[in-house]
């Protein structure tokens, strides 16, 4: 019959270990990876593609071309010159010249006053004015107010396009100038200020046409005569002109069917347009 091993012996008859706590971690100490070092190195995935970039510095590199904004935006970079003077807000260029372009747009009952303040290179600033005046000429009308606030625009334009003018080609800068693009009068957007225009001219034309009609003579007045006895024509002239017919003696409102004047040679019944009068007529001569 097998004995039992006394305690502290192994069964299969080694001796067991003594067994003890190991010691508590040290506490990491400032800075330190409480978790030790890497033990694949600086970086575990290799050198950064781009390089080892700086602080402040975007590690994917520049955005689509150095001194460029995305999406096509202009860039509005420093506007100092080396010289100190201004320089283009959209190329960098200069010399410059700070100027303000307007434009306005008309929308029947509503309106809306546009400005582009900014420092203007030579090619930049052509280009802002041929952009602003050609919207205003074919969008500026379409109000009443806008008849007069539109050609005053593009007259206040002329201002700063005298500026630009004046100053030479551009130098330096952080990017190409605006595209100037064709001259004002040889882009089909401001021809179509000629259809209100147009619209303009033929009221003013009615009204000198209707100035010098029946509808205006007084007593005094001397008149000629055109068409047939039946539906004559009448206009105010001058009574040492020799188409004056007759000098008007009397005037009177209301329907009349010859049965206003007491005296004269004629009587001329006008009804609808104008109002409803008559004119006692006497001959010229």
């Amino acid at each position: 019959m097998a004995t039992p091993p006394p305690p502290g012996r192994n069964p299969y008859g080694q001796p067991y270990a003594q067994q003890t706590a190991p010691p508590p971690p040290a506490p990491p100490q400032q800075g330190q990876n409480p978790y030790g070092q890497n033990p694949y190195g600086q970086n575990p995935y290799g050198q950064h593609p781009y390089g080892q970039g700086q602080p402040g510095q975007n590690p994917y590199g520049p955005p689509q071309g150095q001194g460029q904004q995305p999406f096509g935006y202009p860039q509005t970079g420093p506007q100092t010159a080396p010289d100190g003077g201004p320089a283009c807000t959209f190329c960098g260029g200069f010399p410059a010249v700070q100027a303000t372009v307007r434009g306005h747009q008309g929308f029947l009952i509503i309106m809306r006053f546009l400005k582009r303040r900014a420092n203007y290179c030579r090619t930049c600033g052509i280009a802002t004015h041929r952009e602003m005046t050609t919207k205003t000429l074919w969008q500026g009308w379409w109000s009443i107010a806008s008849f007069v606030i539109t050609p005053i625009t593009v007259l206040i334009n002329l201002g700063p396009r005298g500026k630009f003018n004046k100053l030479p080609a551009p130098s330096g800068g952080f990017g190409p100038p605006m595209n100037p693009g064709k001259p004002i009068f040889l882009r089909g957007g401001a021809y179509v200020m000629l259809a209100p225009l147009l619209v303009l001219a033929l009221i003013v034309a009615g009204v000198a046409m209707g100035g010098n009609d029946a509808n205006s003579a007084s007593a005094g007045d001397c008149v000629s005569k055109s068409g047939s006895d039946s539906d004559p024509t009448l206009k105010v002239v001058d009574c040492t002109s020799g188409s004056a017919a007759y000098r008007v003696v009397e005037r009177h409102g209301g329907k009349h069917y010859r049965d206003a004047c007491s005296n004269g040679d004629a009587e001329y019944d006008h009804s609808g347009r104008g109002g409803d009068y008559a004119l006692c007529l006497t001959r010229v001569g």
